[in-house]
């Protein structure tokens, strides 16, 4: 098999989503403990304790799923809306360093999905 720029764009996407998982992953894991930071901070933003661990439970199996390249794209899309709601939140608080750092994981997470989805419909699903 001769590598392109196809290949190449697969490499890069997977290992962009190999960090953000790892990224994700351990965000998400500690939402789930009461005595954390985000208790206070979901408390502080007048969300319901539920979301947290919901949010939680998003980060954690969306970023498991960026490792996987076809499930990779829905991965990417359940992180999507995650950081939507993150993105919201900071700009209400005013917090536009986060803002900005949110939108570059949405643009990224964006192309990951983007990505691994024409390896789902390119070339390789017709054979």
């Amino acid at each position: 098999m001769r590598w392109g720029a196809r290949q190449a764009r697969w490499v890069a996407a997977w290992l962009a989503g190999a960090w953000l998982a790892r990224m994700f992953v351990e965000m998400g894991w500690v939402k789930f403990f009461a005595d954390g930071f985000w208790t206070e901070a979901f408390a502080r933003w007048g969300y319901p304790p539920w979301l947290r661990i919901l949010v939680g439970l998003g980060e954690v199996v969306g970023g498991l799923a960026l490792l996987v390249p076809w499930i990779a794209s829905y991965g990417a899309l359940t992180l999507i809306v995650v950081m939507l709601g993150a993105w919201g939140t900071r700009a209400l608080d005013g917090r536009w360093t986060d803002v900005g750092w949110i939108t570059v994981y949405v643009a990224v997470l964006a192309w990951i999905a983007a990505e691994w989805w024409s390896w789902r419909v390119g070339p390789r699903a017709r054979r």
